[in-house]
């Protein structure tokens, strides 16, 4: 019964395991999106999330450093832009910026 439960488990932490940057922006890329910037410190992440929106005059970007969170605004005129950011371990967060012609 113990081997039962342990693959199931086994699958199940090997499949949250968090992608690393440069992985997502290669995905990214095969979409047709660039890279922008980076924002924040790059280091080891547990999770990750996005945020873009094609309707958006504008995303704001936000990101952690040593507790102190800080913004961008990236207005979406001729480009639409998405924001990947990675909360690490620590309380920190990066963001990485992308973009793709409208």
């Amino acid at each position: 019964m113990k081997n039962l439960l342990f693959l199931p488990v086994l699958l199940l932490l090997l499949c949250n395991c968090a992608q690393k940057p440069e992985e997502v922006v290669a995905e990214w890329e095969e979409e047709g999106w660039s890279k922008v910037r980076t924002h924040g410190v790059v280091k080891e992440s547990v999770r990750q999330g996005k945020l873009s929106s094609e309707k958006a005059q504008s995303i704001e970007v936000s990101w952690i450093e040593r507790g102190k969170r800080k913004t961008k605004l990236y207005p979406q005129t001729s480009h639409y832009y998405a924001a990947i950011r990675f909360f690490c371990e620590d309380g920190d967060e990066f963001v990485i910026v992308m973009r793709k012609r409208k």
